[in-house]
């Protein structure tokens, strides 16, 4: 039966409620009750959505020391980044094509002919963009059409100018180049933030983005030697792709799943990168997200049952990634709709145990939702493969 306590912490009162053995459910609770900032390695490179904490990420890999980790909802990469910090061997993948791209560069560790490359190329990239401020050319029409409403002009001919300048760059830096242009398309637009798309105009002189380009090209060599500092000597690159946890596919069975899957009516994340991917020129497909909030807008015992059965089809294509004692360890919280919370913990338990998976132990915690309006529950569940 679970065990439920109220705890202080931070200042604040936490519900806590722990299931299973009571050591593993004790580890499972102080990782989910992290809060520092994680400012370690890549970690704060690109902001991401609902990010798992570093500290978190941490504490459960420790907590569960298997060789290799997947994570199949890999977001931008934390427990990737930290399963690399810790010699692991690692694999993730995501549906977002943004979520891709940040995890590829966060887990990146080039030499330092390689950190020189990407930082002097990043300052010529910044230098012609400043000259392109004034006259350089706008966008294409596909894409000026789409995101002239959130930019100002001279800031539109920048990131043309910088766009431009990156596919023109060798190949062996692109990638984090365009990671760091997708780092700056929303701070630089008028969108409120990466979670709100309020429209908020602000005055930036020009050369502003041109000069953040540069300063983030920087801060993310600082971050890639700091990262390669700590990964011990023959541990392998990460593994990550573009995919669909529903239809996970592995050469050879891990003994760790650690992830965090989305959480059911919470967020529109593929919405949410639509500047990135028209700057980028992706199109991913919206009907592969799980549990968006838009979903639950529109039908909620319809999308409560999607939500469902798709925790249903990763849960068993986990279970088959996994060898025989390997983990799977979720942390998920519940959603909120106008009727209430959406739980998350049972179906999520219900989904692992029909794939074979018995829960060992798991913890809740109870917070305030980002609004600050409700009291939702948050989960971290262990389950081993029989």
């Amino acid at each position: 039966m679970p065990r439920t306590r109220r705890t202080a912490r931070a200042g604040k009162l936490w519900s806590n409620e722990l299931r299973g053995d009571p050591a593993l459910a004790r580890a499972l609770e102080s990782a989910l009750a992290e809060t520092g900032e994680g400012a370690r390695y890549t970690n704060l490179f690109h902001t991401y959505p609902a990010a798992l904490h570093a500290d978190s990420a941490r504490a459960l890999l420790l907590a569960f020391p298997s060789r290799d980790v997947l994570d199949p909802f890999c977001g931008g990469g934390t427990v990737l980044v930290e399963a690399r910090a810790l010699g692991r061997r690692c694999f993730g993948c995501d549906v977002s094509p943004v979520a891709v791209l940040v995890a590829r560069t966060r887990t990146a560790t080039p030499d330092d002919a390689g950190l020189a490359a990407l930082r002097a190329r990043a300052r010529a990239l910044a230098a012609q963009a400043r000259a392109a401020a004034g006259r350089g050319p706008l966008p294409p029409a596909r894409v000026l059409r789409a995101v002239e409403s959130w930019y100002a002009p001279h800031a539109l001919r920048e990131l043309e100018s910088l766009r431009r300048g990156i596919a023109e760059s060798d190949p062996a830096i692109r990638e984090p180049l365009t990671a760091v242009f997708a780092s700056i398309l929303v701070k630089v637009s008028w969108r409120a933030s990466d979670t709100r798309a309020a429209r908020e105009r602000h005055h930036r002189p020009p050369g502003t983005t041109a000069v953040l380009f540069h300063k983030r090209a920087r801060e993310l060599a600082r971050q890639m030697a700091e990262l390669r500092a700590a990964v011990p000597a023959g541990t392998p690159a990460a593994e990550i792709w573009l995919g669909d946890a529903r239809e996970l596919r592995v050469r050879d069975p891990v003994g760790l799943v650690l992830t965090s899957p989305p959480y059911p009516s919470t967020y529109d994340y593929l919405s949410m990168q639509h500047l990135r991917h028209v700057w980028l020129g992706e199109r991913p497909d919206p009907s592969r997200e799980i549990g968006p909030r838009r979903l639950f807008r529109k039908g909620e015992r319809q999308a409560r049952e999607l939500w469902r059965r798709d925790t249903e089809a990763w849960s068993a294509a986990a279970a088959r990634a996994l060898a025989t004692g390997g983990w799977l360890v979720q942390i998920v919280g519940d959603g909120w709709v106008p009727g209430g919370p959406v739980d998350a913990a049972g179906p999520s338990i219900a989904a692992a145990e029909q794939a074979g998976l018995a829960l060992r132990a798991g913890a809740s915690l109870e917070r305030p939702d980002h609004g600050g309006r409700h009291a939702l529950r948050e989960h971290v569940l262990a389950f081993q493969k029989l």
